[in-house]
Formats: C-alpha cells, sequence, structure tokens
C-alpha cells in the first residue's frame, strides 16, 4: 500500500525526469534568438529606456498573472483527481490569456507606475530587466508545456497527492529548469 509520503516522492521524480525531458529537448540558441528578437523589437519602438523597460515589465506582468492562471487551473483540475485533455487544457489556457491581456492593459497605468519606483529604488539597468524578461518568457513557455505533456500522457499520478506539495515541486523544478536554460543565452 503506497503511503502519502510514497506518493509525493513518486509525484516529484516523475515531475522531475518529465521536466528534464522538456528542458533537455529545448533548444536555448532558439530560445535566445526568439527572446533577443523580441527585445530588439521592443527596444525599437520605444521612445525612451524607461518606455523600453515598462514594455519589457508589462510582459512579465502579463506572464506573472498566466502563472497565476495556470496554477489555479492545475489546482482545480488535479483535485478532481483526474487530469483533463491537452484540448481541454489548451481552450482554457487561450480563455485566460485573452482574458490576461485585457486585464493587464487596463491596469497598465498602474503597473507602471510601480515599476518606475522599482527602477529608480533599485537602480535598474538593461541587463537586469532583459534577464527578467528572458526567465518569466522561458518559464511561461516550459510551464504550458509541462502541463500539456502530462495531460497527453496521462499522468494521473500527479493528480493523486497533496496538491499543494505537488504544486510546489511543480514550481520549483520549473525554476531549476528554466535557469538552466536561460543561464545558457547571452542577450543583450
Amino acid at each position: 500500500m503506497m503511503t502519502a509520503e510514497n506518493i509525493q516522492k513518486d509525484i516529484a521524480t516523475y515531475i522531475e525526469k518529465a521536466l528534464f525531458l522538456l528542458s533537455s529537448k529545448a533548444d536555448p540558441q532558439k530560445f535566445e534568438k526568439i527572446i533577443q528578437q523580441n527585445i530588439n523589437d521592443k527596444r525599437e519602438s520605444s521612445t525612451s529606456t524607461i518606455d523600453f523597460y515598462d514594455r519589457l515589465m508589462l510582459n512579465m506582468a502579463y506572464f506573472v498573472e498566466n502563472k497565476m492562471a495556470w496554477t489555479d487551473l492545475v489546482r482545480a483540475t488535479f483535485t478532481a483527481g483526474e487530469l483533463p485533455t491537452v484540448s481541454y487544457i489548451e481552450n482554457e489556457l487561450m480563455v485566460h490569456q485573452m482574458q490576461i491581456r485585457n486585464s493587464v492593459a487596463e491596469k497598465m497605468d498602474d503597473y507602471t507606475k510601480a515599476f518606475h519606483q522599482q527602477y529608480e529604488a533599485l537602480k535598474v539597468e538593461d541587463a537586469d530587466v532583459i534577464y527578467d524578461y528572458a526567465y518569466a518568457s522561458v518559464e511561461h513557455g516550459l510551464r504550458v508545456d509541462f502541463l500539456t505533456l502530462i495531460c497527453a500522457n496521462k499522468a494521473t499520478l500527479l493528480a493523486q497527492g497533496d496538491i499543494d506539495e505537488t504544486l510546489k515541486t511543480m514550481d520549483g523544478y520549473i525554476a531549476y529548469f528554466t535557469d538552466q536554460i536561460v543561464n545558457k543565452m547571452t542577450l543583450s
């Protein structure tokens, strides 16, 4: 008979292996090229350094809100004891992304006001904002790919454990593998 502790250990092992597989297949140079192009586009369309930072930071706000929606989706679906289908996940994430785009646009003035205080207080430089943007971008992609993979593989084990522990484990490994990918990039 499996104990709750053994189930959580098996879940952690599964998460680690699945994220290792996803991240080992990731091409850091491809990510770097895409992210660098996004950075260049934002820099070229900006009217100032602050405007450039704001554009990157608003994208990061979008990623943060997506992470919260992703967490809510995992909590709601996994707690039911079954994993949703890939098409359900894709549809739900699409709906959330559209809502989040609108939400970020509506809060843009409040966000930028808070950003400007951070820039000054923290003496932010290009490299700081660019790294954070790249990290948030890769983390977002890895998080979505991971959820798609486990639903496609019907990894029902992940719906059997303590959801809070499972989410902590997911977040920890996603952060670890995101860091591995981003630290292989050279962005400017």
